[in-house]
């Protein structure tokens, strides 16, 4: 079972299977992440219908930060943490724990539909590059003046110095 969660004092949708019905009517429980998703605070109102969701064929991850690629095996850790996850929704960020660490990545792209089921299929993952990724600064190289060879500049460059001793 697939459930369509809606926040509407922010109009925020996600989506989650079910774990166990224990709540009392009319209460569900949820991961204290999920709440974070979802942007409410204990106690308040959301709206669950039943959902029927296509099996998802491609997922796009972002993780929060480059240490998440530190990691020895991401794709075990993630495929293992990704069993516990009946759908993913475009927009949510889920948490990966790993060695005593809360690694969170978020769902940046579902294909065929921005909210897929992944249970019992194959799907494609590709990651986008960790939202604090800095690209390497590239050295930058000497400005050579139009029209002349290094070679040139390096003589002048001399001369120079020459002409500065013997003024001096």
């Amino acid at each position: 079972m697939l459930f369509e969660l809606h926040n509407g004092v922010t109009d925020r949708i996600s989506h989650c299977g079910v774990l166990e019905f224990v709540a009392e009517e009319g209460m569900i429980i949820m991961p204290y992440w999920m709440m974070q998703n979802m942007l409410l605070q204990e106690g308040d109102i959301v709206r669950v219908k039943n959902a029927t969701l296509p099996k998802g064929t491609y997922v796009k991850l972002q993780p929060h930060t480059t240490d998440f690629l530190d990691i020895s095996n991401p794709k075990a850790i993630l495929e293992k943490t990704l069993r516990n996850f009946s759908c993913l929704t475009t927009g949510d960020s889920i948490m990966v724990a790993y060695n005593n660490k809360q690694y969170y990545i978020d769902i940046v792209e579902a294909k065929p539909a921005s909210a897929v089921s992944i249970i019992e299929t194959d799907c494609e993952v590709d990651f986008a590059p960790p939202l604090d990724y800095k690209e390497p600064e590239k050295p930058q190289r000497p400005i050579v003046p139009a029209g002349k060879a290094p070679a040139e500049e390096t003589r002048e460059v001399e001369n120079q110095d020459r002409l500065v001793h013997r003024k001096g």
